[in-house]
């Protein structure tokens, strides 16, 4: 079941994006289409790793530690 729920996710996700990426394509927006598969490939893959329940690093750990220790110092005030 961990895989079937994924799995569709991608296939549903990915007709959607051929559909929107060759209409893109066909009315001469190239790099456009370029971006989009682009994003919707990092999304379909980012949410998949969700759905099966795995770790995904984040990147919000760097600023939580530059900006954690600004905010209590400005909240200690």
């Amino acid at each position: 079941m961990m895989i079937i729920v994924p799995a569709v996710y991608i296939l549903c996700l990915g007709a959607l994006a051929f559909i929107q990426t060759r209409r893109l394509w066909n009315g001469n927006e190239k790099r456009e289409a370029c971006i989009y598969a682009l994003s919707m490939t990092v999304s379909a893959i980012v949410g998949a790793l969700l759905i099966a329940d795995v770790k995904v690093p984040t990147f919000v750990l760097p600023y939580k530690i530059v900006f954690e220790s600004i905010g209590k110092s400005v909240l200690s005030r």
